[in-house]
């Protein structure tokens, strides 16, 4: 396929255009990338990696539209509009988007076997059910919601089943795998690190961190769940913006971060899918370096720390 873009006027997009260039990747190439892996998905673990890549895309467009800038600005008038930038949705949606393209990259792509695969996604699916079997049910509406209680009961009474059955739950030491898999207390971790010999239970910044292992993304997801949860430093700077017209020197380093995290879903879908991969590599030439070049270089920083 032609280039439509050269090398330098996409470097040069990255750094002075990058919503333009955010956009791009998400419909011209993420897009008919994910269409080809839905495609040709059969298995029912697939039903969930498209699902969290259906959530990815989601929060990405919010994020797209959040960064144009959604609220009209006070001194908008006819002659020029001035939107206003939503500063607490922003990173709301950015700590999503980080937390999802984690947990996709962590249960379908770090794997290095299909039973460590598999156990890393049935533990998911149960520490999500157990999570949500500890909602507080009013007696008013117990017997409303019982045909939903058992059957969560049901499935999580065969996914029980099903990962103590598996290979990999089999080839862990009672010690590793308690680490992981509290049945007597209910606590389970989908979150971990296995060398081999030893499992190292993460919490979700940890994971972040491994995933995403430069300093920016480390920082960027501090950052945002200091905004999400209305920390006292995240009111601070609410009050010290609030009102001003916010630079692209503000907005557009955290839209290269979006670019980037893009590029590694993009490479991952590439690696575990063939009709992907075969998408990827019809895309122009430079698309294609860009994509690659940004996610082989945050892999090689992943690969020293791990």
């Amino acid at each position: 396929m032609k280039d439509l873009f050269t090398d330098f006027q996409l470097e040069s997009m990255f750094k002075e255009n990058p919503l333009f260039l955010y956009e791009l990747i998400l419909k011209g190439v993420l897009t008919p990338m994910y269409t080809a892996y839905k495609d040709d998905s059969k298995e029912e673990i697939d039903k969930y990696t498209c699902l969290l890549i259906d959530k990815y895309a989601i929060h990405s467009a919010s994020f797209y539209h959040l960064s144009c800038g959604i609220i009209e600005h006070r001194n908008s008038g006819e002659q020029t509009r001035m939107n206003g930038y939503d500063l607490f949705s922003v990173n709301v949606v950015f700590r999503a988007i980080m937390e999802t393209y984690t947990t996709f990259n962590h249960i379908f792509i770090y794997p290095k076997s299909e039973d460590e695969k598999i156990f890393r996604y049935l533990l998911w699916k149960i520490d999500g059910l157990t999570e949500k079997s500890k909602f507080k049910i009013e007696e008013s509406v117990r017997e409303e919601v019982k045909h939903i209680l058992e059957e969560d009961k049901n499935t999580l009474s065969d996914l029980i089943n099903a990962i103590e059955n598996c290979n990999f739950y089999k080839s862990l030491s009672e010690q590793n795998l308690y680490k992981l898999y509290k049945a007597d207390k209910k606590k389970y971790n989908w979150r971990f690190l296995f060398d081999g010999n030893i499992t190292k239970p993460l919490s979700i910044s940890n994971l972040v961190a491994v995933v995403l292992p430069t300093s920016a993304y480390i920082n960027a997801y501090k950052y945002t769940s200091i905004h999400t949860h209305s920390n006292f430093y995240a009111i601070m700077e609410f009050e010290r913006i609030r009102g001003q017209l916010l630079t692209t020197k503000f907005t557009d380093p955290w839209v290269r971060l979006a670019i980037m995290i893009s590029c590694l879903l993009i490479s991952d879908l590439s690696t575990i899918n063939n009709k992907a991969n075969l998408t990827l590599n019809c895309m122009p030439p430079s698309i294609y370096r860009f994509i690659v070049g940004i996610a082989n270089s945050i892999r090689e920083e992943r690969d020293k720390n791990l």
